[in-house]
């Protein structure tokens, strides 16, 4: 009994790895833009057609395809946010909401017309098992987590000390400031915006392997899981968005174990709603951005 609760719990931080990932990037979108992106999870979706792209039609090792993978979401998040992301600052938050949801209408058809709606088998990845503490796991499933600790420590020393990363919590804190003192808040929402569709693409790619099949929708649902873990975290606060992704996986691991896997794509609202009536601004202070 032990046992089994100890691998639902590692199988919930690989989860919990995976959301944290893509949520940290929709949460730093949303401390510059004041708005939800609704197209966030295309560009998981976007990084693991490109990784998917380069192993069966270039025949690129698995460590290759992921550079490609995530370079090609960047490359994509560049235009976007040039052409549209940019655009949406000082705007209302439903100018976001709505041209958020067409891109991602845009990005997720645009995939389909090109490949197919059909699934995908990714052939990549490191599957192999090793043991650890008696637990036995993909050694794709480690390196998630492995991920995931690095990418969050490096973004916490980026925003700390990087020129890049304070502008982007001043712009965070206050727009308007920004504007006054001389930091170009378009350019700061740019980079906030490809570096945030980055780390989805990179997600994308790292879970691949652990999905195995690939599909056009396949960011919808990453959308929604992400949404619940950024507010329970506290809306722009990116260490909180680390615990409550970590949180959210741990749950769905045990509801699926012991309750039921139908059950398990409705814990992340149902423990949203639980947090909300305990703490009505999330877990961790909103104020606290980056």
């Amino acid at each position: 009994m032990l046992f089994q609760l100890s691998e639902q719990i590692v199988n919930g931080l690989v989860t919990g790895s995976v959301y944290a990932i893509v949520a940290v990037g929709m949460t730093m979108i949303f401390g510059v833009l004041r708005a939800i992106n609704f197209a966030h999870g295309e560009y998981y979706m976007l990084g693991t057609f490109g990784a998917w792209v380069a192993i069966e039609y270039f025949d690129l090792p698995y460590p290759l395809s992921v550079v490609v993978g995530v370079i090609a979401t960047a490359l994509i998040a560049i235009v976007v946010g040039q052409l549209v992301m940019r655009r949406m600052v000082g705007m209302p938050a439903e100018a976001g909401v709505l041209a958020t949801l067409g891109l991602a209408l845009i990005l997720q058809n645009t995939v389909i017309l090109l490949f197919g709606g059909g699934y995908k088998f990714f052939n990549g990845g490191y599957i192999e098992p090793v043991t650890i503490f008696g637990i036995s796991l993909a050694e794709q499933r480690l390196l998630v987590i492995v991920v995931c600790v690095l990418v969050f420590i490096g973004l916490e020393l980026m925003v700390t000390y990087s020129r890049i990363g304070k502008a982007m919590r001043a712009v965070s804190q206050n727009i308007d400031c920004c504007a006054v003192v001389g930091i170009d808040v378009r350019k700061i929402v740019l980079a906030t915006f490809v570096l945030g569709a980055a780390l989805a693409g990179l997600s994308g790619v790292l879970t691949a392997p652990v999905n195995v099949s690939v599909y056009g929708g396949m960011g919808e649902l990453i959308t929604f899981k992400t949404l619940p873990i950024i507010i329970m975290g506290g809306l722009g606060n990116v260490r909180g968005t680390f615990f409550a992704a970590m949180i959210l996986g741990i749950a769905e691991s045990l509801v699926a174990t012991y309750v039921g896997l139908q059950f398990r794509d409705t814990v992340g609202f149902a423990t949203l709603m639980l947090v909300l009536m305990w703490r009505p601004y999330g877990l961790f202070s909103a104020q606290a951005r980056y």
